[in-house]
């Protein structure tokens, strides 16, 4: 028997969520300073800033503090990586223990918390220079909150192990035998995104596909970076699709590839970035959030832009290509608003695969 989504409850989140946006409708204007004068107000302001940034690996943002800090000199970029569900968990300690949320801005993975947070009154009304280029469906009407990068999981493979052609692209593809053994994936008892695939997997080929899969000697792993550091070792692990590494070519020893037909696989978000309305520095919080947002900054960061004027990476079908349902980046929204389906589903595999094991994915050594 499939697991069946409670249309009620997430009809009533929807509606709750488009009730908030009017009653705290606001008006708002695009920045319309530049990058330079932005630079020079944080600089005035003191230089210092404080970004909490969702992830698995600390190091995952480096790239991208290196570029800021050689854009932006004398910004004192001081960015976290840890899991969202933990860093929504200290920001809101924070805030209940002294008022203050303890960042500047938040960019995370958990897009229930950025609904909520405004509703709170806990982030800034912003709205960063190109704002009109941003789709209205990864960001905030009122501006407390927009995505700034686009995020899918889907289908990995390492080159070395396989070929383009052998390897998996649907969810009954990873079934055949001969990928016993061969198969890494993230807990989706343990991240949200990776629930979400699952849950789109059972809707489409119900429990007892899942219960196939996991008879194929799947190694489970906590955090989704793992899978693909996993598949480039020297072992028989090949394939993955509980993660966002590798390249659109493969020029990276890892190939990412969509699938042709079943999407279930597919779990695509635009990583939700705000403003904390307690921010210590936010000339900083704008300069950063104008950076992210800007051309330059989209060109550069391959796969799809949030921007609509700046094209996708060669070689990579535009999202509004894509076949109704396929690459909709609010379904993942309209599942981590419903969090009474969430927590039921993520029982479901706990039951089935046990508790997640294994140290924080950012303490694991791989």
């Amino acid at each position: 028997m499939r697991f069946q989504t409670p249309l009620t409850a997430c009809l009533f989140s929807i509606s709750f969520v488009s009730a908030a946006s009017l009653n705290s409708r606001q008006t708002v204007e695009v920045e319309t300073k530049s990058l330079d004068e932005l630079h020079q107000l944080a600089l005035a302001e003191g230089g210092d800033l404080i970004v909490k940034a969702g992830g698995d690996e600390r190091n995952r943002r480096d790239g991208l503090i290196k570029a800021f800090k050689d854009r932006f000199p004398g910004i004192n970029l001081n960015l976290t990586v840890d899991l969202s569900k933990y860093h929504d968990s200290v920001i809101d300690r924070n805030l209940n223990t002294t008022g203050k949320a303890g960042a500047d801005i938040a960019q995370l993975q958990t897009l229930h918390d950025f609904v909520r947070w405004k509703q709170e009154g806990q982030l800034l009304a912003y709205k960063p220079a190109g704002w009109e280029q941003i789709p209205d469906n990864i960001k905030d009407v009122d501006g407390a909150y927009v995505g700034t990068n686009y995020i899918a999981f889907s289908n990995i493979f390492a080159t070395a192990k396989t070929s383009k052609e052998e390897a998996p692209t649907e969810f009954l593809d990873y079934l055949d035998p001969k990928w016993k053994g061969k198969i890494v994936s993230t807990y989706p008892n343990d991240d949200d995104a990776v629930l979400f695939q699952f849950y789109k997997i059972v809707q489409a080929h119900g429990w007892e596909a899942i219960q196939n899969f996991i008879a194929q000697d799947v190694q489970w792993v906590r955090g989704t970076a793992t899978p693909a550091t996993l598949i480039g070792l020297n072992n028989t692990r090949a394939v993955t699709f509980s993660a966002s590494a590798g390249s659109w070519d493969g020029s990276t020893g890892f190939f990412k590839q969509l699938p042709k037909d079943d999407f279930s696989l597919v779990a695509l978000w635009a990583q939700r970035t705000a403003i904390l309305k307690t921010a210590e520095h936010p000339a900083a919080a704008k300069l950063f959030l104008n950076w992210l947002l800007s051309k330059e900054q989209q060109t550069s960061s391959g796969g799809w832009s949030v921007r609509d004027d700046v094209p996708p990476q060669a070689g990579v079908k535009p999202l509004t290509e894509f076949a109704t349902g396929q690459m909709d980046p609010t379904a993942f929204e309209k599942f981590m608003l419903d969090r009474p389906l969430v927590e039921r589903f993520k029982l479901q595999f706990e039951q089935l695969l046990g508790t997640a094991q294994g140290v924080s994915p950012l303490d694991d050594g791989l």
